[in-house]
């Protein structure tokens, strides 16, 4: 098929840094931890390891996207920042969903040592200094805005139910709050069109989180654009529209022409999981009038990425998402 070397390429060279050098860098983070005094190796649970390991894995990703978009890998300091903001995220989604602090109490908290505290946000306070260190306002500013985004997000655990107006909001804010924030954390000055792009794109990745954990979403009584649906259909053209326009947004960018091409297929490799587990909701609603999430059983809503069907799916959707990127290039 046309361009599936081109794609494979793509795949391969994204899962190595993923998989490989973030292990790397995550890995040298633990050591350094285990350095500090004030924090004990038994603070470092195995759960808490993984856990910072995968959010790490996102970041590093995001920050492929922007060295394929400006041709420049990351620099040593980069790949820092990149890893502590990696690490710090699931600590303060802990101390947002679990201890239902707000953005206010969070900040206060990471600025201010307060008696007794939770082993986590002595690491979390550990790593939020050393990326203030950048002396990067934009960072803070963001920062700040992202705990704001994660406060709203608490709605989605409320009794009423929301609209789909109001989980929209909610998803664009924390989808595009915080892929904006790991955008801060680069060296390099944003271009204009760039934040919106952004925002874009985490509006999608979002929908993409939302979509994948919608077993999980629905047992634990949190309310997505997915657990709350009643014709996947809907979803489907929202998202592809948003792939649409991300294309656009993307092409319109200061950057070279190749490199946005480039930046856009690595992109592909995550947002072409998205067509797939879409595919899979719209087949269960097929010939029913609505999508009703209570008849559905874990199995037929979990879409399973490491079946080789799936795969293959995915890779069908990277090409086809290639060929609009073509197209678009040529108007």
């Amino acid at each position: 098929m046309k361009y599936i070397l081109y794609i494979l390429k793509a795949y391969f060279f994204l899962a190595y840094k993923i998989y490989w050098l973030n292990k790397i860098y995550t890995n040298r983070l633990f050591k350094e931890l285990n350095k500090i005094p004030t924090i004990e190796n038994s603070y470092l649970s195995k759960n808490l390891r993984k856990r910072i390991m995968f959010y790490t894995s996102q970041c590093y990703m995001s920050a492929s996207w922007t060295c394929a978009l400006r041709g420049e890998q990351l620099t040593q300091r980069e790949k820092k920042n990149v890893i502590y903001l990696g690490a710090i995220t699931p600590i303060l989604d802990d101390l947002t969903d679990t201890l239902k602090l707000t953005s206010t109490e969070i900040s206060y908290l990471l600025k201010n040592k307060k008696g007794e505290e939770r082993p986590e946000l002595k690491i979390a306070r550990y790593l939020y200094e050393q990326l203030l260190s950048m002396h990067n306002k934009s960072f803070n500013d963001v920062f700040q805005e992202a705990l704001i985004a994660q406060d709203a997000s608490l709605q989605q655990l409320e009794e009423r139910s929301l609209n789909e107006n109001e989980l929209k909001k909610i998803a664009l804010d924390k989808g595009g709050m915080f892929t904006l924030l790991y955008r801060t954390v680069l060296e390099t000055p944003l271009k204009k069109g760039e934040k919106d792009a952004l925002i874009t794109l985490g509006y999608v990745l979002q929908q993409i989180n939302d979509m994948f954990d919608i077993y999980k979403d629905y047992i634990n009584k949190q309310q997505t654009l997915f657990t709350n649906s009643k014709n996947i259909t809907i979803n489907y053209f929202d998202y592809k529209s948003n792939l649409s326009k991300l294309i656009f947004q993307f092409e319109k960018l200061d950057f070279e022409k190749k490199n946005i091409e480039k930046c856009l297929v690595e992109i592909s490799t995550i947002t072409s999981r998205g067509m797939v587990c879409l595919n899979q909701l719209l087949t269960l609603q097929k010939n029913e009038s609505e999508f009703d999430i209570k008849k559905y059983t874990r199995k037929q809503l979990i879409c399973d990425m490491e079946k080789v069907n799936n795969i293959k799916k995915s890779l069908f959707y990277s090409v086809s998402f290639y060929h609009q990127i073509k197209a678009a290039n040529k108007k």
